[in-house]
């Protein structure tokens, strides 16, 4: 990693963190990441995270998330589960992560594959989706559907707990 983007904290070396909440704005819940990006930069968040915002999640993260040492991605999910439900994939289970990546480009999963074949330790060794079940995410519409919009809450509790506990020993 470039020693130029590590954040040294009380003689431990934080942890560094990239959130990003994924989405358009302007198809209804699947803006919900972003939205969600926006509120948590509102917060007093522990240093060494940085929280960005991204249309995409597919190979265009691969820049963002170079030299972290973890990735929370934020962003809308469709499993069929009731809208505003939180899901919280880490591991292998990201590979679950359907809905966070463009039709005609690398998913998520698949773009991190790459990432971690091409430019190694570069990337981020920790991956970690907090997603939303969406209702809508086909319709122009700049509003979310209630209970997505309700359950941002939640799902920034969920990515606090975790900035929490990221030191290393």
């Amino acid at each position: 990693m470039d020693a130029g983007r590590q954040v040294w904290s009380r003689g431990r070396r934080s942890v560094r963190t990239l959130v990003v909440g994924i989405g358009s704005t302007i198809l209804g819940d699947d803006g919900v990441g972003v939205h969600a990006a926006r509120r948590l930069r509102e917060r007093d968040l522990p240093e060494g995270v940085d929280v960005e915002e991204a249309g995409i999640a597919g190979l265009g993260l691969l820049d963002l998330a170079l030299g972290y040492d973890r990735l929370i991605v934020i962003d809308a999910i469709l499993t069929g589960a009731a809208p505003g439900t939180i899901h919280v994939l880490e591991g292998n289970d990201v590979a679950r992560a359907a809905h966070l990546g463009p039709a005609h480009e690398a998913d998520l999963p698949g773009s991190l594959d790459i990432g971690r074949k091409l430019l190694g330790a570069a990337m981020p060794r920790e991956v970690l989706v907090v997603a939303i079940e969406a209702a809508d995410v086909t319709t122009f519409s700049e509003s979310m559907n209630d209970d997505v919009e309700a359950a941002i809450p939640r799902a920034l509790a969920q990515v606090e707990e975790r900035l929490r506990g990221a030191r290393d020993p």
